[in-house]
């Protein structure tokens, strides 16, 4: 084997190995778990120190608007679930909020449980609960009648 095909062998060696690692490191970066309300309440303790997804909808009348309505305080309940006061999660978020934020919209918030058993959310989605449902033709019909 020549000298210019072992550099060769040896160079295309390194560049697989390094885009391996790259890949394999931004996967583990990017993959986040994510959860209901009622799961963390069963798994707390393994989400101490990560970041995670956390999906609920917003408890209506616990909406607490502070700084200048740049940090917002609320809770989340796990809709599915009936029981839905005794597992409820307070959540403090600071940033821009989304327009379709409200009592009773449903959000998927990223970030990590804080000392306190509050939910510390870097980033927030939110949907209207009703307002993009589709209607029944009975209903539309109705509505116009």
């Amino acid at each position: 084997m020549s000298v210019k095909k072992v550099k060769f062998t040896a160079g295309f060696a390194v560049i697989v190995v390094s885009l391996l690692a790259l890949v394999a490191y931004s996967s583990e970066k990017m993959s986040l778990y994510y959860l209901t309300v009622s799961e963390l309440e069963a798994r707390e303790t393994e989400f101490a120190d990560t970041r995670f997804k956390l999906a609920g909808k917003v408890v209506p009348g616990s909406i607490i608007h502070r700084d200048g309505n740049r940090t917002v305080e609320f809770e989340i309940c796990d809709p599915s679930n009936k029981d839905t006061a005794s597992n409820n999660r307070a959540i403090r978020y600071s940033g821009v909020l989304p327009d379709t934020f409200r009592d009773g919209a449903d959000v998927v918030l990223e970030g990590k449980m804080g000392p306190n058993g509050i939910f510390a959310a870097e980033t927030m989605l939110a949907k209207c609960p009703s307002k993009y449902e589709s209607q029944s033709y009975d209903e539309i019909k109705a509505s116009y009648e």
